[in-house]
Order: structure tokens, then C-alpha cells, then sequence
């Protein structure tokens, strides 16, 4: 089975109480975050639940490598990470799940230093 891009979903809306993205939607340009987030939106039940983790711009690669969009970076000979990845702060995440009710919003640190999501 093939897999279908993050900005497609092969589901049909309303489908799912729960969806959760965990360090996969902001593997992108911004158009591409607000795409993903946009079909999360389109395929979650009214009162369903996303839950996922974003780059927060306190994450120590943020400006590391070469900006491809703004706020997004990638790095080069970074192995299978030499993807683009998408920085944010609070504010500008609360405005790309503007359609979402907030219910906890949290900027802290993965299990590494300098992590942060």
C-alpha cells in the first residue's frame, strides 16, 4: 500500500474522533504545514481530538542550514533528516489551528537538550 501525502488524506471527512501527527506535520514549507492541518481539520468528527507536536523556534536548529521557505530549514548530510522542517512560535501556531478549539498548548524540550517542539 502506498502512502498518501499528508495533504491528501485518503479518508473521508468526519472520519476519525482522534488524529494524532506526532514530529510528522511540519515536515514542510508553510503552505504544506497549513495544508496537513487543513485536512486534519476536514477528516476529525466535530468535537473530535488532534494532538500532535510542532518545531518550536526555541528548538536549537532553528537557522541551522539552508532556508528553503520562511521558517524552514533544511540541513544538509543530516542523514535521513535532510528534510524541510517548519519553525513556529505560540502565537503563529495558534493561528494555524485557528479552526481548533485549544485545549493545551505546550513549548518544551523532547527527551534531548535543546529539543524543544
Amino acid at each position: 500500500m502506498a502512502l498518501a501525502p499528508k495533504t491528501d488524506l485518503p479518508f473521508d471527512d468526519q472520519s476519525f474522533d482522534y488524529v494524532l501527527s506526532f514530529n510528522v506535520i511540519y515536515h514542510g514549507a508553510p503552505s504544506i504545514v497549513a495544508k496537513a492541518i487543513s485536512e486534519i481539520s476536514r477528516v476529525l468528527k466535530p468535537g473530535g481530538i488532534y494532538q500532535g507536536t510542532m518545531l518550536s523556534k526555541r528548538n536549537g536548529n532553528f537557522g541551522v542550514g539552508t532556508e528553503v521557505a520562511p521558517d524552514t530549514w533544511v540541513r544538509e548530510g543530516d542523514g535521513d533528516k535532510n528534510h524541510p522542517n517548519f519553525y513556529c512560535n505560540a502565537a503563529e501556531l495558534v493561528t494555524y489551528f485557528g479552526d481548533f478549539e485549544l485545549s493545551i498548548l505546550e513549548d518544551k524540550v523532547h527527551s534531548k537538550p535543546g529539543s524543544w517542539h
